[in-house]
Order: structure tokens, then sequence, then C-alpha cells
């Protein structure tokens, strides 16, 4: 219902949308149309993106079996983000448009193989020392954007820019970002599924899963990098979305239990159909004051609280 709310609604009365659809579709014209040109790509950047944040979040949580893991916990989205800003503040993505999501996705690995290095030079190398690793570099990453931003306050443009993106909003999206998301989008997310088994066998532990057959480090980067795609596709084509890869993942898996069989389906599902509702609801109600990713933002941070609290009064029953 919600895709076709985002095809069927806007200004432009539908008659004159679907004339103009027909003659493109037949060659005879080559005018703009809003469902073709605007509505379209704007439908699957929003199921993109949703699909691909809730699928890496599920994955997240079940290789470091931590209920509050999220995309971001091992920098991988603030490393991303601080790449992508400095493709905006060189003005590269005007000639090479496609540098955007070659940077999210290079920022994510990159990120991501700092952190793991870290990791593996300490002693103790528990999952939850590599959460930590990877919330403390992507505080630093977060901080060295600030300094950046805060050094070129007087390019208000620039700011303006960057300040539009990070809000995470969907309005005039392309074909062109489609391009940029829908290829990595779907490498992620078949590899997600690919890999379903052993994520059911890696929730046993990691001794238990190598002892079973499963090469637990090769499976595991695989997975990061399926997550560096997931991430990386999202941040270019809409901007930060932030705790989408945490709420969702965690809802579904009290609804539908462990079972990666079905748990990545339906993140995939329902990760796409229910940011496509967000969207409709704001359109719908003419909220253009708040974008999708300010309104996760929020929502996301008190479900955090809320979840964080309730682990913590679990450890202390």
């Amino acid at each position: 219902m919600s895709s076709l709310f985002t095809l069927g609604h806007g200004e432009t009365p539908w008659d004159s949308v679907w004339n103009g659809f027909l003659l493109r579709i037949h060659g005879t014209s080559q005018t703009w149309n809003p469902l073709l040109d605007e509505r379209l790509p704007r439908l699957i950047v929003l199921l993109c993106t949703g699909a691909a944040l809730a699928t890496s979040g599920a994955v997240m949580q079940s290789i470091f079996h931590n209920p509050l893991a999220s995309p971001s916990i091992l920098g991988i989205s603030a490393g991303g983000c601080l790449s992508v800003v400095l493709v905006f503040i060189y003005e590269l993505r005007y000639p090479y448009p496609y540098m955007l999501p070659f940077a999210a996705c290079i920022g994510s690995l990159m990120t991501l193989l700092l952190v793991y290095s870290i990791w593996r030079w300490q002693t103790g190398k528990e999952l939850t020392h590599l959460i930590l690793t990877g919330i403390a570099v992507s505080t630093l990453m977060i901080a060295i954007q600030g300094l950046l931003l805060y050094a070129l306050r007087d390019r208000w443009q620039l700011i303006q820019t960057i300040t539009e993106w990070e809000a995470g909003s969907t309005i005039d999206r392309s074909w062109q970002h489609v391009h940029m998301q829908l290829p990595l989008t779907l490498v992620g997310l078949f590899g997600c599924l690919f890999y379903r088994e052993e994520l059911n066998i890696l929730a046993l532990g990691d001794e238990e899963a190598a002892n079973l057959g499963v090469d637990v480090n090769r499976v595991r980067w695989r997975l990061f990098l399926c997550i560096s795609l997931l991430t990386g596709g999202a941040l270019a084509a809409v901007g930060m979305i932030a705790f989408y890869g945490l709420i969702l993942p965690h809802i579904f898996r009290k609804l539908h239990g462990q079972d990666h069989y079905y748990l990545i389906p339906l993140c995939i599902l329902g990760g796409a159909s229910i940011l496509t509702t967000i969207d409709t609801l704001l359109r719908f109600f003419t909220i253009y004051d708040v974008s999708i990713g300010n309104l996760s933002a929020v929502l996301g941070g008190i479900f955090f609280l809320c979840l964080l609290l309730r682990t913590k009064n679990r450890q202390f029953a």
C-alpha cells in the first residue's frame, strides 16, 4: 500500500502522469515524468535502504551475540560517513558522482580493518573488546568529521549540503541514486542470504561452529564485506539513518525467533516496507521539517535507551 502511495502521490494529477508515462514507454516523448523520474527511483531507494539497514543489523547482532549491536558498532557508519564528507569537501561528486558509494564502502572497510587490527593487537581477543574498540574508533571518526566541518564553517553551501545529507532525506532521489545503491544492495543481500546456515551455527559460539566445520574467520570477514556494501550503499543514496538497523532486527527476533532462514528474509521484506511506510506517513501528513533520518534517530535513541536499561536490569536480577 505504501509503495502504491509513493508512486501515486504528488502534486501533478494522476491522469497527466499516466499519459506521460505511456508516451515515454512508447518512445514518442522524452518529457520529464514524475512517475518515472522521481517517484519510482525514490521508491527503489527506500526499499533498498530499509532492506539493507535491517539486514545488516540482524547480521551484526548474530555475529557478536549482542542485541545492542548495529552497523555502527564497529565504526562502519562513521567511517563511511567521514569518507563521504571528504568527497563533498573536495567537490568530487560533481565530476565523479559514483565516488559517493565508492568512498562510503571504502571508508567502511578501511575503518573495519583498523578496528580489527587494533583488536588483534590486544592480548585478550574477546568479542566484547572488539565492540568497545569499534565504539572508540567510531567516536574518533565523528570527532574528525566535526573538526573538518568547523574548520570549513564559512562555506555555507557546503555545510548546508552535508547537513541535508546527514539528515537522511529521500527528497529529489533520482536514477543516479538508484545506480549508486542498487548493485551494492543486491550483492550484500545475496551474501547475507547465502550464509544463513553459517549464521545459525555461529549462534552456538565460535568454538562450536569451528568444530562443526565452519571457517569462522572467513565467514565473518565475508559477512563484514556484505555489511559494508549494504551500509555504504545506504549512506551514498540517502544519508544517515541511525538506529534503524538496531530496532527492526531486535523486534523481528522477538516475534519470529532466531532462525536466520526466516529472520534474514523477514528483515529484507520488513525493513523495506516499514521504511517506505514511514516516508509515506511523513509525506501524507506533509511533515517536511522532519526527515526519515531525524525521526529514526529520535525513536531509535529512545528504543536503545530502553533496551539498554532492560539489559542492565536483567544482569542485576
